[in-house]
C-alpha cells in the first residue's frame, strides 16, 4: 500500500512536470511567432518602401503586385528575423549586386526612420541586406530585422561563412 501510493506520488509529479514544460513551450513558441509576425509586416513596410524609391531612381523595376515575404532562416533556429523577398530584376547584372544592396540598404534606413523603428541596440542598423542574387530573371534578397541578439548572431554567422568561402 505505502509503495503504490509512493509511486502514484511520482507519477503525479513527473506528470505535473511534463505539463509545465510543454506549456512553457507552448508560450513561447506563441511569443516567438507574434514576434516574427509583427517583425514580417514591418519589414514587408519597410522593404516596399525602399523598393519604391529605388524604382524612382531607376535602379529597379516597378512593383507590380504587393511585395510578399517569406522567413528566410526558419531553420537556425527560433527568434530569427530575417525574410526573403523576390522581385523582378529588369537589366539588373550579376555585377551590380553589392552596389543595389548598398542602396537597398540605405533606402530601408530611411524607411525605418520614417515608420520609427529602432534596432535592439542603437549603434546597430535596424535593416541588414544579408544576401542577394539573380535567378532566373528575379532578384532575390534577404533582410534581416535587428530587433534581438538571435537575428545580429545569425547576420554575423552568415558573414564569416562568407568570407571563409570567399563568397562575399
Amino acid at each position: 500500500m505505502n509503495t503504490l501510493f509512493v509511486s502514484l506520488v511520482v507519477l503525479g509529479v513527473i506528470i505535473l512536470v511534463v505539463v509545465l514544460v510543454l506549456t512553457q513551450r507552448l508560450r513561447r513558441n506563441h511569443a516567438l511567432r507574434l514576434l516574427q509576425l509583427t517583425s514580417q509586416k514591418a519589414s514587408d513596410a519597410a522593404a516596399a518602401t525602399a523598393l519604391q524609391q529605388l524604382s524612382q531612381q531607376k535602379l529597379l523595376p516597378a512593383l507590380t503586385a504587393p511585395l510578399v515575404s517569406q522567413v528566410a532562416a526558419d531553420i537556425w533556429g527560433h527568434g530569427v528575423l530575417v525574410f526573403e523577398y523576390q522581385v523582378a530584376a529588369g537589366e539588373l547584372t550579376s555585377p551590380q549586386l553589392n552596389m543595389l544592396a548598398h542602396q537597398l540598404e540605405q533606402a530601408l534606413a530611411q524607411a525605418a526612420k520614417q515608420q520609427e523603428l529602432t534596432a535592439f541596440k542603437p549603434d546597430v542598423p535596424v535593416f541588414i541586406v544579408s544576401d542577394i542574387w539573380l535567378l532566373t530573371g528575379n532578384l532575390h534578397f534577404d533582410v534581416a530585422y535587428l530587433r534581438n541578439q538571435a537575428t545580429f548572431d545569425y547576420v554575423a554567422d552568415m558573414r564569416k561563412l562568407s568570407v571563409e568561402k570567399g563568397t562575399n
